[in-house]
């Protein structure tokens, strides 16, 4: 059993919002500030992110060690781009762009061993703590140790939203607001806003019916978290680690200089 995971499943329960940050810089100390920060989930971004396999291994340590999840965004779904990353002991495996529902299965055969169904490798090293827990042991549960998470972020998921949603294996779905909106780039800004609200919601619902966490992206304020809870969203994002440091940097010159 997971117990950050387990930590983050009873707030869920209790209806209070799970809140972390994406984190696409280098240095591994930001997952760690994220941890300490109260977060739940530091969300290590290696399809946008400037960080190579060793620096999202200090990453997903870093995060861990401070008290929150560490959730991996991986750049694609076959097992060979994935496989390291899971030895590494994550929490989560974002996979982005699920369009389908055979992009979906090929991403949860990635994350399982062939006794479920799967083509994980066997060599797990940092996810049973570099062999003090016992390899056999760990293969026997490690289809639920990390959540397996599908970004529905254009309108092709939105079609096969249902298919996704029945994937044996998954864990969780999450709204990708920015890259949902590109996909309408024909659409006003108040279309884009009202077509992403009714995916969010439609997820949120799907999730009540099999199972699973719904997340998405919301504000650095407790209003739009709540709003997001209100939708059915059970976890979200609420920041950008360069973002974070720039808004406020910029901020601050600006305060300064008028």
């Amino acid at each position: 059993m997971n117990p950050r995971l387990e930590r983050i499943k009873e707030k869920i329960k209790n209806g209070q919002p799970v809140i972390g940050v994406f984190v696409e810089l280098a240095d591994s100390s930001i997952s760690e500030i994220v941890g300490y920060s109260g977060c739940d989930f530091a969300w290590i971004d290696s399809e946008h992110g400037m960080m190579d396999r060793r620096e999202i291994y200090h990453h997903v340590m870093a995060a861990q060690s401070a008290g929150c999840c560490a959730f991996v965004r991986v750049p694609g779904v076959e097992y060979y781009q994935i496989k390291n990353t899971l030895d590494m002991g994550p929490d989560g495996i974002i996979f982005p762009f699920v369009n389908t529902p055979e992009i979906a299965r090929t991403a949860v055969q990635a994350c399982t061993y062939p006794q479920d169904g799967g083509k994980r490798g066997l060599g797990p090293l940092r996810a049973i703590k570099y062999g003090v827990d016992d390899e056999m042991t760990w293969v026997q549960t490690a289809k639920d140790e990390v959540w397996k998470i599908f970004q529905i972020e254009c309108m092709e998921a939105v079609e096969n939203l249902d298919a996704i949603a029945a994937t044996e294996g998954v864990h969780s779905l999450f709204v990708g607001p920015g890259d949902l909106g590109m996909s309408n780039f024909d659409k006003t800004p108040e279309e884009k806003a009202a077509i992403t609200e009714q995916v969010q919601r439609r997820v949120g619902e799907l999730a009540k019916k099999h199972g699973l966490y719904a997340g998405s992206c919301a504000g650095m304020n407790k209003a739009s978290c709540y709003e997001l809870l209100g939708r059915g969203i059970h976890w979200m994002t609420i920041a950008q680690d360069a973002r974070i440091f720039s808004d406020t940097l910029k901020k601050a010159v600006q305060d300064i200089n008028e």
